[in-house]
């Protein structure tokens, strides 16, 4: 790399809302670059560890003068220590945000952890151990540097975002804090799925690149099927927690594809549970509609 490049772009939320899928559509992009890995969490867990011009040479080293370079690292819009470390280094840096129905996002969540045997309650008892969960955990810098690195080691996490990842409205108020609102693009999931072409001819608008469409690229991050659970298991106990740091990434996505198949599908989420958890975010939802001034209609 002849000289330092500063990040210009990030996808920085939320978790379980397509921010894999909006990833890969862009890595096709000639004009764009996406960091390696696309979820370094440098800002959030890995800054006071590794030098920022490090950070730089080590994510970016296939830089070939991308005019959009970046990485996609879901969490960072709810930590203000990651936003606040970012508008240090590249004030000027457009993001996008993707937010879906929080109850889907919340359970979609759980399935990820529950299915890798990351997470060992059924959803109702991670509910349940979310509204007891003390709320200053939520805002521990260390605990989620923890909670970062466990997911990474495909270890069982140190605490539980279902409820907090669907506080969209908070986090744009503590993003808006450090950035100005013409520098966010907002998302939604459900409106990205439906028509993938308009939603990335509006990201595309929004980075000022032109438009560019590869029909081949498949849907990403499929959820695992009911038996991947155990298969992790075994794994765990052999020592082998996360494949992704052990398996060659060319063969990653055909792993993925056999465990997304291994037993039956996601089961579906209890109808009383999302009655409740549609009621729990009511004000959530409306609050981010008064902020943006649109509606979302999640039901």
């Amino acid at each position: 790399m002849r000289s330092l490049i500063a990040p210009n772009f990030f996808i920085a939320g939320m978790p379980k809302c397509g921010t894999t899928a909006l990833a890969a559509y862009l890595q096709k992009h000639p004009d764009v670059m996406i960091s390696e890995p696309k979820e370094p969490h440098y800002f959030s867990a890995y800054y006071d560890e590794l030098d920022y011009e490090d950070y730089i040479r080590s994510c970016y080293k296939r830089y070939k003068g991308e005019k959009i370079v970046g990485e996609a690292t879901p969490l960072y819009l709810r930590f203000p220590w990651a936003l606040e470390r970012m508008a240090a280094h590249c004030p000027d840096a457009k993001f996008i945000a993707l937010f879906r129905n929080p109850v889907d996002r919340a359970y979609s969540q759980w399935w990820m952890f529950y299915s890798r045997a990351m997470e060992p309650l059924s959803f109702a008892d991670a509910i349940n151990a979310c509204f007891l969960q003390d709320p200053k955990s939520e805002e521990n810098q260390t605990l989620w540097q923890q909670y970062v690195r466990h997911i990474k080691a495909g270890k069982t996490i140190p605490v539980r975002p279902y409820l907090s990842n669907g506080y969209y409205a908070k986090y744009l108020r503590e993003f808006l804090k450090f950035f100005r609102r013409d520098q966010i693009l907002i998302i939604q999931t459900e409106e990205f799925h439906k028509n993938i072409r308009k939603t990335m001819d509006d990201v595309y608008h929004f980075l000022n690149i032109s438009a560019y469409h590869d029909e081949s690229i498949r849907r990403r991050n499929e959820a695992y099927g009911t038996a991947a659970r155990k298969v992790f298991a075994i794994l765990k106990r052999t020592g082998i927690t996360r494949f992704s740091q052990s398996v060659p990434e060319a063969s990653r996505d055909r792993i993925k594809r056999v465990l997304a198949k291994a037993g039956s599908r996601q089961p579906l989420m209890d109808s009383a549970m999302r009655l409740r958890l549609s009621k729990y975010y009511e004000p959530c939802n409306l609050d981010l509609e008064n902020l943006l001034g649109r509606s979302f209609r999640w039901t």
